[in-house]
């Protein structure tokens, strides 16, 4: 950023001319307030700030040199240097000896004429344009002409920053007229080249280019005052150079420990706190919990609250500083296990940043480090180091590890493991499900309490002076003289290191590599020291003594009490066989070719891999619900549909619902806490309902047991105090409060049969344990065996077809017919009968329909269903609701001609009256009737000829009893964009043949966790292969929409089907009056808000009032009426903005409390419905407020969904801030690029004059 003299000829350019870079948008982005820092500065309003020095900033600048340096003398040997008579080679532009305007001018002119005459390689093209200055690394012609932009960056992974600075010259190339490439690329630092569609993002460079300018013009204004740190009005990191000073200077609020900005926001807002001496002076009784901690904890960093001791040290600076600790609670302290001599301190070192060149996933953990407790207490304790650098080594790193501890616990049985933080834990599960491997043994360590975490010790039961809680901040409590010194001595710094130490060892230089490793090894092992010396400390503050404890004699657990370990729990003997396979198939060992044995060994891991998915997403749920129970009540608050209970009265007390019933309930009433962005509603069922001590009887009994347990056990331990009920609550109804955070709860708990009634209430709910899946798992084992015998072979099954990615296969082994294809059927539906005709001719494999918004989808599938059924074919139909079960079901009467005899569904339970349970067209049985039900088919004895249909669930198709494998004709499996592989293969096994119908772009497949192959993702996604559109060798993609206008249609296009989808000619004919067809935005500045707006609900009604009654037309030969409240449809991004903006339209006789009249609901309640008109409210002020991340409020796939609801027209609504907010990862980043580019290129509601379509007097339409 810098200032030039305007020429006069430029008269209309602002002066002085600020000149800006491709860096200072960077800057921007990360960081608005120090940006506008650094230009008053220039303004001379500021004294220039003296930016700290960063030795590894500097020594990677000189390595990026280098690395620049030696692509270019690739580039150089490749094409020659450039030759003016052809115009050919390497044209390098050498930088401006002046940044004066004239010099800029011709450098630019330069650049250009060098890109027109045809250059292969353009080497630090400059650009200017009178406002922009930036030079690109490199810009390399392609084959059709047109120019690439590539720069070098040392980093080993794609960071976001680079991307804007490539879209930067991407634009300043289109801008001048010259031919740009689609693509831009990275070099890094390991020469690997990371490529990135530019239309993916260009729309974020876009913005931040314009809100750049704006903010800039509004600073240079003369009457600007000097910017101001209270001045809330800019964002800010709060943590970069310059706000790291300002907040020191100001005592800000930051200071105080584990306080983040959106907290910082919120005490400004509700308290009118600003600095840490504002919050130590925070008066009330009934302030939350979060706040009364925070406060508590600034009034030790004051001075205001009494320690129990103060240590004075020098730190490595020489500076003589003290810090103070006070112990709040000593009953942690006291559950610490007893030290033992087998005792390891362990402690992680990743680059999470660090991209695997094979296939592109993210993160490595290189360092698994360790000491052990020594023997003498006088000795060192032995440093055990296991080093990884590629996604191989990580895995053996892994297994190494787990052999290490099992070894060391058979010699020490009541050996611990302690780390700080909750990030080893998290990491071992993570790598023993990416990878595979060990998950059992990391179970063991988990459910045995090996692993103790320190850090939740600390929180718990100190409350320290410092302004963090890192290990670093503690050691001068315990560590003495021996403070850390080094060249890497934080986590942030050891990650650089790694950086340098790949560079080094790829560019050759073993003797540097081999420093920084040793430099790298040096911290963690303090770290894993510095734990042990914590752990040691921790004792004595409860007069425990480490070496007393490890002293004493270790007495043998009573095996009788010590629970066995679940049979899920562990890899089964056919997962094992086939990961053999995986790891040591070769066309050798198997006689198969190459490119067979890829689709081999990817459909046998993949079917390993599902072997354990349903075990796996369990271990998630309940790996969380576990570590809640260990944390202190007051962090639940946060935790999102934990209901923290503030008040809690007995509405009816214990009774049995009906005479016959068995368990007792009784109705509770209150308020609670509830975090933003929680997903609880009315009905929800399961929930565990959680007490504090005394424990009901029965749970007291359950705690007794687990005590005697664990004081069997190795050197006393301590079990985890179970909070845990066998009751459970169903919630009856939840409503906001009007204080944000708090809602009026009424809910029925349900007491365990047999068990005695008692009085506790319960203090708080949690999330109700996963659903059963036996039926699936019993599926997948069977699946599994069938491959394990066939190998090498696989057998001939459509689900392993479609996880091999195989194209289906037909019986005369010929390609899938396409639409247009002579003798296909009638053609009165052509879709339809390409469709019948590839899956008449499947020989036990697929086919793959993609279905975008109100392309009939549904419709086009339930008349190939009908003609199938006509033919005698068997169909069973699946998916993850009823709902869209029935509605298939329907349309396959409607559309497909099938009558109501031949189709069936399970029978619904009763309520007190067959009257409450409303009439279905189909037949309903009972699940044991199912086999005779399909048995119709070929009986020829029904007065109802043809085949049949069953809808049902996955607990239905993958339960051998019902359906033995292959026994239906066809499964349809609708909505495949939402169902996983791993539930796709479970039920696959009933059916020859498969039928996928769904769009992979629409709502996702939602699971929890880790999985060593893909085998979460969606059935149609898997096939995709990342690309928006499904492949045409594996089916169908239904390219027109009948619902959306063109003008609609176009974006929605744009945003998820590379631009495929287009509207039927009669989406095109409807007609609003008064309103221009497509996609609106209408801007609400509000602050603030997480999960709901009251400004966005008020402007919400103002546009439902405004649509209503404006004249509709849905047909060229249907009447004009007026448009009605139903005809509008809202979608919001959260239910607490739901319940808000339905308020506000009842209260504006819009709605009504049955839902008559406008809809509201989130995408997941709409999808498959639709209206004339959507709005959509996306809620949150900025990415600050968002509880679930931006990636889930900005999720293309729920802007699909939501916008594509729309027949006519679409009205974003959200505040201007909301993308004013910097993405961590390409993918985040591209994410942010489809929702700006939707808003930026969607017409102003405010400023548009809303007559784009009116009726004249004979009541037709003109735009």
């Amino acid at each position: 950023m810098f200032f030039v003299d305007v020429p006069e000829q430029h008269a209309a350019h602002p002066r002085p001319g600020l000149i800006y870079s491709a860096s200072d948008l960077v800057r921007a982005a990360e960081c608005p307030w120090a940006t506008l820092h650094l230009l008053d500065e220039k303004l001379g309003r500021l004294p220039r700030f003296e930016a700290p020095e960063d030795p590894m900033l500097e020594r990677t600048s000189v390595l990026g040199d280098q690395h620049e340096a030696a692509v270019l003398e690739e580039y150089r040997e490749r094409f020659g240097p450039y030759d003016s008579a052809t115009g050919r080679g390497v044209y390098e532009i050498d930088p401006a000896r002046r940044m004066d305007w004239g010099t800029l001018v011709d450098k630019h002119g330069e650049s250009i004429e060098a890109l027109r005459s045809g250059a292969d390689v353009v080497f630090q093209a400059s650009f200017f344009d009178g406002r922009f200055h930036g030079r690109s690394d490199f810009l390399v012609r392609e084959d059709d002409g047109r120019y690439a932009v590539y720069d070098t960056k040392l980093a080993r992974h794609a960071k976001v920053t680079a991307l804007l600075q490539l879209a930067a010259y991407a634009d300043q190339l289109d801008n001048a007229g010259i031919p740009v490439s689609d693509t831009v690329t990275l070099v890094l630092g390991n020469r690997e080249r990371a490529s990135f569609h530019v239309g993916e993002f260009m729309a974020v460079y876009q913005e931040r280019r314009d809100r750049f300018e704006a903010v800039s013009r509004e600073r240079m204004a003369a009457d600007a005052e000097p910017l101001d740190w209270w001045q809330d009005s800019v964002s800010r990191c709060g943590k970069c150079p310059h706000c790291a000073a300002e907040v020191e200077r100001h005592r800000d609020v930051l200071q105080v420990a584990g306080m983040s900005m959106a907290q910082r926001k919120l005490l400004r807002q509700r308290y009118g706190v600003r600095t840490v001496d504002d919050l130590a002076n925070l008066e009330g009784r009934s302030l939350p919990s979060p706040v009364r901690s925070a406060r508590d904890q600034a009034a030790l960093q004051t001075g205001r609250a009494v320690p129990d001791k103060t240590v004075t040290f020098t730190d490595a600076s020489g500076t003589r500083k003290s810090v103070s600790y006070v112990v709040t609670d000593s009953a942690p302290l006291t559950r610490i296990p007893a030290a033992d001599p087998g005792d390891i301190f362990f402690d992680f070192e990743g680059d999470p940043l660090w991209q695997d060149p094979f296939d592109s996933s993210w993160g490595i953990e290189y360092l698994f480090g360790l000491v052990e407790s020594p023997e003498d207490s006088s000795e060192d304790p032995r440093f055990v180091p296991f080093w990884a650098h590629s996604r191989d080594e990580e895995k053996q790193a892994l297994l190494d590890f787990l052999e290490y501890v099992r070894q060391r616990r058979q010699r020490f049985p009541g050996m611990k493991i302690y780390h700080y933080a909750n990030y080893e834990k998290r990491a071992l599960r993570d790598l023993a499900a990416k990878h595979g491997v060990g998950e059992e043994a990391v179970d063991d360590l988990l459910r045995e309490e090996v692993l103790v975490d320190l850090y939740d010790v600390v929180r718990s039961s100190l409350r320290i002076s410092e302004d963090s809680y890192s290990i670093k901040k503690l050691e001068p409590l315990y560590m003495g003289d021996q403070l850390r010194a080094g060249d890497v001595t934080t986590a942030a710094a050891s990650v650089v290191a790694y950086a340098d130490y790949c560079l080094a060892r790829d560019s050759g230089d073993q003797d540097r590599a081999l420093a920084v490793l040793d430099s790298i090894g040096d911290y963690n092992r303090y770290d894993c020291v510095s734990t042990l010396r914590l752990r040691n400390w921790l004792l004595g503050l409860v007069s425990r003594s480490a070496e007393e404890e490890v002293g004493q004699p270790y007495e043998t657990r009573d095996l009788s009490l010590e629970p066995e370990p679940p049979e899920d729990a562990r890899e089964s003997a056919v997962e094992a066989s086939l990961n053999h396979f995986v790891e040591t198939a070769s066309p050798e060992s198997t006689g198969l070719a190459p490119d067979v044995l890829r689709d081999t060994v990817r459909a046998v891991a993949m079917v390993s891999s599902a072997t354990g998915y349903y075990r796996r997403e369990r271990k998630q749920f309940w790996w969380s619900h576990f570590d809640r129970l260990s944390a202190p009540v007051a962090d639940w608050e946060s935790q999102r549909d934990v209901l923290v209970f503030e008040r809690l009265a007995v509405e009816e007390n214990w009774h049995k619902a009906t005479p016959r019933a068995r368990t007792e309930k009784r109705i509770l009433e209150g308020t609670a806490r509830l975090a933003e962005g929680s997903a609880l509603k009315d009905g929800d069922s399961g929930l565990f309902a959680m007490y504090e001590t005394p424990l009901p009887p029965y749970l007291e009994d359950k705690a007794r047991e687990a005590r005697q347990r664990a004081e069997s056990g190795p050197r006393g331990g301590q079990a985890v105090a179970s909070r845990a009920s066998d009751a459970r609550l169903t919630l009856e109804s939840l409503e906001q409060t009007e204080v944000p955070g708090h809602v009026r709860i009424r809910v029925v708990e349900s007491r365990p049969q047999g068990a005695e009634s008692f009085d506790q209430l319960p203090m708080a709910s949690t999330p109700p344990a996963p659903i059963r899946t036996k039926a699936q798992e019993d599926s997948l084992a069977m699946l599994a065996e069938e491959v394990d015998a066939a190998l090498p072979h696989l057998p001939r099954a459509a689900g392993l077809d479609i996880v091999a990615r195989r194209p289906p296969r037909l019986a005369d082994g010929g390609a899938l017919p396409r639409v247009g294809d002579p003798g296909l059927g009638d053609g009165k539906i052509p879709m339809a009968d390409a469709i019948h005709a590839a899956v008449s001719r499947l020989e036990n494999s697929y086919v793959a329909v993609q279905g975008p918004p109100g392309t009939g989808k549904s419709f086009v599938g339930s008349h190939v269903i009908g003609r199938l059924v006509r033919e005698g074919w068997t169909v069973g139909v699946v998916a993850q609701s009823h709902a869209v079960i029935e509605n298939l079901l329907k349309g396959c009467m409607v559309n497909g001609g099938v009558p109501g005899e031949a189709i069936a569904k399970a029978k619904r339970s009763k309520t007190s009256t067959d009257e409450d349970v409303p009439r279905v067209p189909w037949r309903e049985i009972a699940q044991k009737d199912i086999p005779s039900f399909m048995a119709e088919a070929a009986s020829g004895e029904s007065p109802v000829p043809g085949g049949r249909i069953y809808g049902g669930t996955a607990w239905d198709f993958a339960h051998q009893d019902r359906f033995a494998p292959g026994s239906v004709d066809l499964l349809v499996i609708d909505e495949a964009g939402q169902y996983s592989l791993a539930n796709m293969l479970a039920v696959s096994q009933s059916a020859r043949n498969l039928l996928l119908l769904g769009d992979p772009q629409q709502l996702p497949q939602v699971t929890q966790g880790s999985h060593p192959q893909p085998v979460d993702e969606s059935a149609l996604g898997w096939l995709s292969a990342g690309a928006r559109t499904l492949p045409q060798e594996y089916g169908y993609f239904l390219d027109a929409s009948w619902r959306m206008h063109p003008e609609l249609c176009a974006p929605v296009s744009t945003l998820s089907y590379q631009g495929r989808l287009h509207s039927a000619s009669a989406a095109a004919h409807r007609m609003l009056a008064d309103t221009k067809p497509g996609v609106y935005r209408l801007d609400v500045p509000h602050t603030g808000n997480a999960t709901s707006s009251p400004e966005e609900a008020a402007r919400v009604v103002e546009l439902a009032s405004e649509l209503v009654g404006r004249s509709w037309r849905h047909a060229p030969d249907q009447a004009f009426r007026p448009l009605e409240p139903h005809d509008v449809l809202v979608v919001a991004a959260y239910n607490a903005q739901v319940e808000v903006i339905r308020e506000a339209l009842e209260e504006a006789g819009l709605s009504d409390q049955d839902e008559t009249g406008v809809r509201v609901g989130t995408v997941d309640r709409f999808q498959g419905q639709e209206a004339p008109v959507v709005i959509v409210s996306m809620a949150a002020s900025s990415a600050e407020d968002v509880p679930r991340g931006m990636d889930f409020l900005l999720s293309p796939n729920r802007l699909n969904v939501a916008v594509s609801r729309g027949q006519w027209a679409a009205v974003i609504v959200s505040s201007p801030s909301l993308t004013d907010y910097w993405p961590t990862n390409p993918d985040s980043l591209s994410i942010l690029g489809g929702f700006t580019a939707l808003r930026r290129n969607a017409t102003s509601w405010d400023r548009l004059p809303l007559s784009g379509s009116t009726r004249d007097k004979e009541g037709e339409i003109h735009e």
